[in-house]
């Protein structure tokens, strides 16, 4: 009763050794193997294949239904299924009863001893597989449908999810229908046309079929229909026939009036991957009802979740949920949907910000959520760096929108992470995309903070020159406003330029006079900040003493706060100034802790650094070897990252002398 294997067929060698593997460690016992997988992907195709290479190891029969789950039609009863294969086992229909219990019974009767291969297609449920199961013991049952059918597992089910083909598959495929020489010819726009059907087999069969029928066209010719997304479904179709936007339309209207409506929110979302708690805010539901809809939806093979609370669309699934949330719901409505996306991201980023910088003020009115997906600093900013292409995207969409009051707020909101995670291309393009949108808003307050934070990270990338033209723009803005913290702030970083280029009295005063701001406006953050800036610049200057005076009370004012991170930063300076000074024991203890912090908080920017100055702190105690492993890892850090700061460091690292001196084992951190 098996069904034949597809004329074109690609090899699936990982699912296929899998398989493999199951029906040899069940020669002796029945084995149930149950594949999922989105609608097209091909799991049919490869049981039929499978089972053609092993029906001979199952000599009483091989019995094949295909249960209906996904079709036109009614799912087909158990009953008809029963009934079907009791006549090919030969019994009369006479014989055969009409209601369900005698059905199975006789069923079991019929099958009990016999080594079968059973293939049982597009199942709807556990239940109805549970009802064809063959009582022997040393039988084969392959299931496929687009369910997970988890249920099964308490028959001790093996679990096969099926994949889209990987491009060289993809490209194997395309060779079996069109010829390897037509595919070689154009193997740029073969691969193109493999990546845009996103390794769905019945896409690509789809799209090959077209180019079999026309000859004369390129395969160029069908990669342009598909680059265009508004094109793509539509181009996947053979006319009268088969076509991938009818076989996902199947997979959609089996779906609960919620759940289809979360399956068509979440095509507008912003980004790639995403978790459950923006979801919930896209559709305005309980985390709870959403989950129990974002399972429903994986369960169905129409989202795949990536990692724990982590879920995305296969690509071409995406298109089909945006045509029908075009289809099934009203501008307004998909408007609103992305704005709360949008907005979720922002009030969280706001949050994450206020944990791992506190005491920082924002123009920003916006209120922190109650319900947050981190609770300390340390999941504050690992949050941030799992959002991060979502937060980019979710600003560009906002962008996009014209919703310039959200796209400004951005740049306040993500200030932590690139202060901490020195992302500066990420860093560089929002905080351009933010400077853009205050001056749409003419908020002139918000763009002068913002050209402020654009400056510091021109300077962070020593691209001076730039930073001097944002940083002198953000000055005249703030006083055009009468604005005191940011022009503090401004004239704060105006000093930082100045001891950049060697202009150490510029900068001291301009630090100072940004000290009397904010100990004008009570500003504590404010005031260590630049207490912290005095410190470094007499440091620079060989004024270490009074470097080490104005650090430390930078350091009590980070504690008072608190905010451990940025003592962490000051006790960073603080130790470099110790050893400068000619202190390398108390360098290494103020830096071993600052260290421990920082770690914690997983800055590896500022954990390189630290490591630099502890590094420096055991060269100058004579521990070469704790120094060199020191600098090793920071100079590896610092490749990591990126930035300017890893080839003046490998340079160190070769002029570092041999060790002159016994190192104490703990002197390593």
């Amino acid at each position: 009763m098996l069904p034949q294997p597809p004329r074109f067929f690609s090899e699936r060698v990982p699912e296929t050794r899998k398989f493999q593997e199951i029906v040899a460690n069940s020669s002796v016992g029945s084995a149930l193997v149950v594949l999922g997988g989105v609608g097209g992907v091909g799991k049919s195709a490869l049981v039929a294949q499978w089972l053609q290479t092993c029906q001979q190891d199952y000599p009483d029969g091989a019995l094949y239904a295909d249960l209906g789950a996904f079709s036109l039609r009614e799912p087909v009863s158990v009953s008809q299924v029963l009934e079907t294969f009791l006549r090919a086992f030969g019994v009369a229909p006479e014989v055969i009863p009409t209601d369900l219990d005698r059905l199975h019974s006789l069923y079991r009767e019929v099958t009990s001893g016999k080594r079968l291969a059973v293939f049982l297609d597009d199942a709807v449920s556990a239940a109805q597989v549970r009802s064809l199961l063959p009582v022997s013991g040393s039988s084969l049952v392959v299931v496929t449908s687009r369910y997970r059918l988890s249920g099964l597992g308490l028959q001790g089910a093996h679990f096969l999810d099926v994949p889209p083909l990987q491009q060289a598959e993809s490209l194997e495929l395309l060779r079996n229908v069109l010829g390897p020489e037509r595919v070689e010819r154009e193997r740029a726009a073969a691969e193109r046309m493999a990546d845009l059907c996103a390794g769905l087999p019945v896409a690509l069969v789809v799209a090959a079929a077209r180019l079999s029928v026309h000859r004369k066209w390129s395969l160029q010719r069908i990669a342009a229909d598909l680059e265009d997304e508004r094109r793509r479904l539509p181009s996947l179709a053979l006319r009268g026939d088969v076509s991938v936007h009818a076989v996902f339309d199947l997979s959609y209207r089996k779906l609960t009036r919620e759940q289809a409506e979360l399956y068509r929110v979440l095509a507008e979302h912003p980004g790639t991957t995403f978790g459950p708690e923006v979801a919930a805010a896209a559709v305005g539901r309980t985390s709870a009802e959403t989950s129990d809809l974002l399972e429903a939806l994986v369960e169905a093979n129409l989202l795949n979740e990536v990692d724990e609370n982590r879920f995305r669309f296969h690509d071409l699934l995406r298109l089909h949920a945006r045509e029908r949330a075009e289809s099934d719901m009203t501008d307004v409505e998909r408007t609103a949907a992305v704005r709360r996306m949008v907005s979720w991201y922002l009030d969280c980023s706001f949050g994450a910000d206020r944990l791992i910088t506190p005491g920082r003020w924002y123009l920003s009115n916006r209120k922190t959520l109650p319900d947050l997906p981190f609770s300390t600093a340390g999941g504050a900013l690992d949050w941030l760096e799992l959002e991060r292409a979502n937060l980019v995207l979710a600003q560009q969409e906002a962008a996009q929108r014209e919703w310039s009051d959200l796209v400004w707020q951005f740049g306040e909101a993500i200030w932590s992470l690139f202060l901490y995670r020195k992302h500066y291309r990420d860093w560089l393009l929002t905080t351009e995309l933010a400077v853009q949108a205050a001056e749409t808003e003419q908020h002139i307050r918000a763009e002068s903070r913002l050209r402020g934070q654009l400056g510091q990270a021109l300077l962070n990338l020593h691209r001076f020159d730039e930073g001097e033209v944002q940083l002198t723009g953000a000055m005249r803005l703030a006083e055009q406003a009468g604005d005191l913290p940011s022009q503090a702030t401004a004239t704060s970083r105006l000093g930082i330029l100045a001891k950049q280029r060697g202009r150490f009295s510029e900068a001291l005063e301009r630090f100072r006079q940004a000290l009397e701001l904010d100990q004008q406006l009570d500003d504590l953050r404010g005031a260590a900040l630049r207490l912290r800036r005095i410190g470094e610049t007499f440091a620079a200057m060989g004024q270490h003493e009074a470097a080490i005076s104005e650090l430390s009370r930078s350091v009590e004012l980070m504690i008072s706060l608190p905010d451990p991170g940025g003592a962490a930063r000051v006790s960073t300076f603080l130790g470099e100034t110790y050893a400068a000074a000619g202190k390398p024991a108390a360098a290494v203890t103020s830096l071993r802790d600052a260290l421990a912090v920082m770690r914690e908080i997983g800055s590896e920017f500022y954990v390189a650094e630290l490591l630099v100055a502890l590094g420096t702190a055991h060269e100058r105690a004579g521990e070469l070897t704790a120094a060199r492993n020191c600098l090793w890892q920071a100079c590896e850090l610092y490749e990591r990252i990126g930035g300017p700061h890893a080839e003046s460091l490998r340079q160190r690292l070769v002029e570092l002398p041999d060790e002159l001196s016994e190192v104490s084992p703990d002197s390593i951190p």
